[in-house]
């Protein structure tokens, strides 16, 4: 994935998310265009780095990319909720039992996606029509907030519930409400896209096939969808 974005002109500095040294100002000044957050787990930033100063950094015309899981830090859910998401309770993934990859641990959580679940808009999703692999919690969006637009979703027997547990109650998000990547657009044209799964961006699912058993396995389309995603979410599209 890194190499991608190197490939696509970007100069990336790495730092561990509770490094104390992180900062995002120098004099007052933005140092970063943009953030990418690979670290569901993570409690708290460190250094100067927060679920405030990130929003901060939005209002200023940066752009975010932040992965959740099926365990998801406070900040991250502190990040999602002022973006206009919500994150599922830890221990929940997406599950689904009519569309799973033949790799599945035998919970149905290793989801296939259709590119038919995709946001209709080339300049955010491009054109790929391949299947895509998902693996992780579930999102759901605010209806009422004209900004945030669902990008991924599940496919109508798609569900959000803790694959080890009963189902006792009605799960958190259901069929095409299951978002598995959001995004939001701000009125400053700072852009946030948010995942439910950091291995959607893993070198194993961009070079995974995918198979359902029914039929001949095909590339997945995650590289495809994480390039075209990254270059919308970082300004280089539309």
């Amino acid at each position: 994935y890194f190499s991608m974005l190197q490939r696509n002109g970007f100069t990336l500095t790495y730092k561990v998310a509770d490094d104390p040294s992180i900062t995002l100002k120098k004099y007052g000044e933005h140092i970063y265009d943009n953030i990418i957050v690979f670290a569901p787990t993570v409690e708290e930033f460190g250094g100067s780095l927060s679920a405030e100063a990130m929003m901060d950094f939005v209002d200023n015309g940066g752009n975010l990319l932040v992965t959740a899981g099926s365990v998801t830090g406070d900040v991250l859910r502190e990040i999602a909720s002022e973006s206009g998401f919500e994150v599922d309770e830890d221990g929940t993934y997406v599950i689904d039992h009519h569309n799973f990859d033949t790799k599945d641990g035998g919970y149905h959580t290793r989801v296939i996606s259709d590119a038919q679940n995709m946001v209709k808009s080339d300049l955010i999703v491009g054109t790929g029509k391949l299947p895509l692999l998902y693996e992780g919690t579930g999102l759901l969006t605010d209806p009422s907030n004209p900004l945030v637009m669902d990008i991924l979703t599940g496919s109508s027997t798609a569900y959000t519930h803790n694959p080890s547990l009963p189902i006792k109650e009605y799960p958190h998000t259901v069929g095409k409400a299951t978002v598995m990547i959001a995004g939001l657009q701000a009125r400053n044209n700072a852009r946030i896209v948010f995942s439910g799964s950091l291995e959607f961006f893993s070198d194993e699912f961009f070079q995974a096939e995918v198979d359902t058993g029914n039929g001949k396995p095909v590339p997945s389309g995650n590289f495809e969808l994480a390039e075209a995603l990254s270059l919308w979410c970082f300004k280089e599209r539309g």
